[in-house]
């Protein structure tokens, strides 16, 4: 008897491992005025809890694999205590919820994430909180289109929107922060991918500190002091990112140091006190940016070594570089860049000017060490100098040249989208044309 039913007992069992887990998940509604903790504390692994409108004034402790869902409308209020919200548990879901009045404490936040992976922040609201949402030693984790702002406060006093600690294989991706210390704090992190987060009026949009192997691409960060902040890191990937609006004193568009292996390409880099520093960077490539319209467009500083500059525009900046430090080439040995205050001519026809652009005026340079020179900006005077410099190049400081300088603007992979766009419509409409044509055409021939 045991041996016919051996077989079939092993049968049950491997059909059962085939179940998944969460098959016999349940789904618990919490309603207004009651708890939200008594509901994770009635739940098990995979279970859903759905929160209707309301304000639940409570600190939530997440310790299971579950998935917590709000209503339009449902509030949890910390009270201005601690974490609002903390997850321990891997393998969490946060949707649709509105978390508000943590705690004023360094590390206070709305969403606290600690020793905990896989899980997916979604589509959040988080306000009046000293950190938007903290992770601490904690792996591939997902922030989706959460909407993120600190106090009302001076930003010295604030923490951060998203704060990483130690971590790697986290995805950001279409997050909305405003109004905090720094918008993405990343601290012995890597590799990280952020896509479309809209950052401003904080202090540093992207904080990279003791951090390597991030890409960020296609995010926005603008009216913050400083956009991008890189110091003591590698492998840092920015990729068609928009920097704009960054005008205090102090202000840079990117700010690249003490860093290695940093590349900068297809961004554009707009309107800033200075659109990109390099103070000490280490093999960084520059290529197919848009730096118009800063204060300063280029500054050097210190000693930078082997980074390489081509097919950028450097258009419109009001000083289009400063030069502090050592000497440097600014090409890739085929070709350089746009400068819109290149005044030679291309007598080949190929594209390059015949004579090598120089970087960093001794007006320039004055200026760094007395800003009121600026008042003679466009100046006869100044014209004058900055012509008999370019005849005589030891007036200068530091020989940072660019030997393959551009004579045309660089058409940048968003003009020559826009472009192909602008080109379809009259293809279309020339399709439907002709296509009408030969209707016309059948329909009169039918008529005779």
């Amino acid at each position: 008897m045991w041996r016919l039913k051996k077989p079939f007992a092993i049968y049950i069992f491997l059909l059962l491992l085939l179940v998944p887990v969460n098959a016999f998940a349940e789904e618990f509604r919490v309603e207004s005025g009651r708890s939200i903790q008594s509901a994770v504390e009635d739940a098990g692994n995979g279970d859903t809890i759905l929160v209707s409108p309301g304000v639940y004034k409570e600190n939530v402790m997440i310790d299971k694999e579950i998935t917590i869902k709000g209503e339009e409308g449902a509030i949890i209020d910390g009270g201005g205590k601690g974490n609002v919200i903390i997850v321990t548990a891997s393998n969490v879901v946060l949707e649709g919820l509105t978390i508000q009045n943590g705690g004023t404490g360094q590390e206070d936040s709305g969403i606290f994430i600690k020793k905990a992976h896989h899980n997916v922040i979604k589509n959040n609201t988080l306000k009046n909180v000293q950190n938007g949402i903290y992770i601490a030693n904690s792996n591939e984790n997902k922030l989706l289109g959460n909407r993120i702002a600190s106090n009302e406060s001076h930003f010295s006093e604030r923490g951060n929107g998203i704060h990483m600690f130690k971590g790697e294989g986290h995805l950001l991706k279409e997050n909305e922060i405003a109004k905090v210390q720094d918008g993405i704090y990343f601290d012995f992190t890597k590799g990280i991918k952020l896509q479309g987060n809209h950052i401003s009026e904080s202090r540093y949009g992207m904080h990279f500190m003791f951090s390597e192997g991030i890409l960020a691409e296609r995010n926005h960060v603008e009216k913050n002091v400083t956009g991008l902040m890189v110091m003591d890191s590698a492998r840092i990937d920015f990729i068609e990112n928009k920097v704009t609006d960054h005008f205090h004193f102090r202000g840079y568009g990117i700010l690249i140091y003490e860093t290695k292996e940093v590349l900068v390409e297809g961004n554009e880099i707009l309107r800033n006190s200075t659109g990109l520093s390099l103070e000490y960077g280490v093999d960084t490539l520059i290529n197919r940016n848009q730096i118009a319209a800063n204060q300063v467009g280029l500054e050097f500083m210190g000693k930078n070594e082997n980074n390489t500059f081509s097919k950028n525009n450097f258009i419109g900046n009001v000083v289009q570089s400063k030069i502090s430090g050592e000497d440097m080439r600014l090409d890739d040995g085929v070709k350089g860049n746009y400068w819109d205050d290149y005044s030679s001519f291309d007598l080949s026809g190929d594209g390059v000017g015949e004579e090598a652009y120089k970087a960093g005026s001794l007006y320039d340079r004055l200026l760094r060490k007395q800003p009121y020179w600026q008042f003679f900006f466009e100046s006869p005077s100044i014209k004058l100098w900055t012509k008999a410099e370019a005849l005589f190049p030891s007036f200068g400081s530091a020989d940072v040249y660019d030997a393959r300088p551009l004579i045309e603007p660089v058409i940048m992979l968003q003009e020559t989208e826009q472009l192909s766009k602008d080109r379809g419509i009259p293809g279309i409409i020339g399709i439907l044309f002709i296509l009408f044509s030969i209707l016309v055409i059948v329909k009169g021939r039918k008529l005779r």
